[in-house]
Formats: C-alpha cells, structure tokens, sequence
C-alpha cells in the first residue's frame, strides 16, 4: 500500500484512497504551471483533524500532537515534523499547486510494500479554494485524492473497475498512472464526488517550524 509523507496540504488527503489513486514516475507539472492562479498564503496550516483530536493551535508546530496535522507552507514547499521515527524531524518536500480548473496540487510519495511503480512516486490531488485574504491568497481550501476511476460500490478504497480515459493502470495494481495532464485534470474533477468527505486545510498564521 501507499504511506505519504504528511508533506504540502494534500498529503492526509491521499492517506483517504490507499488504492485506487493517479501515480507518475516523473512530475507532470512545474512551477510555471502556477502562473496566474492565487497562491496558498504562507505559514502554518492544518489539515482537518482527526476526531478527539485535542491541540492548543497558539504552540509552536513542534509541541502539536500527530493528529493535528500541521504543515508549514513556503514558496514551493510544504514542511511537517516527522514523528514515525520517534524525536520529531523537520522534513519538506516540494510542492505544486497547478493553476486550471479544479487546481491540482503535486507531492512525491513515500511508498512501502508491493507496488508495481516507482520507488516515489508523485501523488497528487484537487484542490478547491473556500476562501481568499484581502490580497487575494488562499487561506482556506477542500482537497481530495485523485482517482483511477470510480471505486467499487461499498469500498472507496478499492480498486476501480473502470479506468478513466487516459488513464493506465496494470492488472493485479492497486494504482495506476497517466501521461496525460488533461486526463489527470479530468479525473481530479471526477474524483471529487466518489470521496464520503472532502478533506479540508485553514491558513492559521505567520509561523515557521
């Protein structure tokens, strides 16, 4: 299965589909391809939380629990604390937000066990802006992963019967892969009804780690 770095504001998103998501070798997008959309505001976020989760959102990210899901969000990048291994360590990872309609945002993942792709795969995820600062930066946003196909009935971790066009998924994969940017898009925009709840992330301050 699929474990993603908890890196950029997508990243908890995509821990909802396990299965059945949209993985590439090699990035479909670049910077450039953020050109002319609004950014995500920099500082501290957080994802939705877990329930029962309990943190005091005025402490440094560093005294945050696990469940809070807070990442930092600079120009390109999404940082997080690391704690799988133990002593928290800060980690970032590149992150895109493709301009279009629904934005695409763009990670590379972490993977362990029997996958037929690449050691690290990009992941990635639609994105929908809910609300924007006074300088037109995004500060809140739903997200959802996107999708091979539809998921079997009753399993929205399973794997899809129905590939989506452009789309290219393998026998006995859990995932599956495209070269296309207008079949990824046209899938982000499918995906969106076949998740039970969009994940949702909120600008909270200037912050660094």
């Amino acid at each position: 299965m699929i474990r993603t770095a908890v890196a950029g504001l997508m990243a908890a998103c995509l821990l909802l589909g396990a299965c059945n998501v949209v993985v590439t070798k090699a990035p479909l997008f670049s910077k450039a391809d953020e050109s002319g959309a609004p950014p995500l505001r920099s500082g501290l976020w957080r994802m939705g939380a877990e329930p029962d989760c309990k943190v005091d959102e005025s402490k440094p990210l560093i005294d945050w629990p696990k469940c809070a899901r807070g990442v930092v969000i600079r120009e390109g990048a999404g940082g997080y604390y690391e704690r799988e291994s133990g002593a928290p360590v800060w980690t970032t990872q590149p992150l895109i937000v493709a301009a279009g309609t629904p934005r695409i945002g763009q990670i590379q993942a972490k993977i362990t066990g029997d996958v037929k792709t690449s050691a690290n795969p990009y992941v990635y995820a639609g994105i929908r802006a809910t609300k924007n600062d006074g300088e037109g930066r995004i500060v809140a946003l739903s997200l959802w992963p996107v999708q091979c196909g539809p998921p079997p009935p009753g399993d929205a971790t399973g794997v899809t019967a129905k590939p989506l066009p452009g789309i290219e998924m393998a026998p006995g994969d859990p995932v599956c892969t495209t070269r296309s940017i207008d079949a990824l898009r046209a899938a982000a925009k499918a995906s969106e009804a076949w998740v039970p709840k969009l994940m949702t992330a909120r600008w909270l301050r200037d912050a660094g780690p």
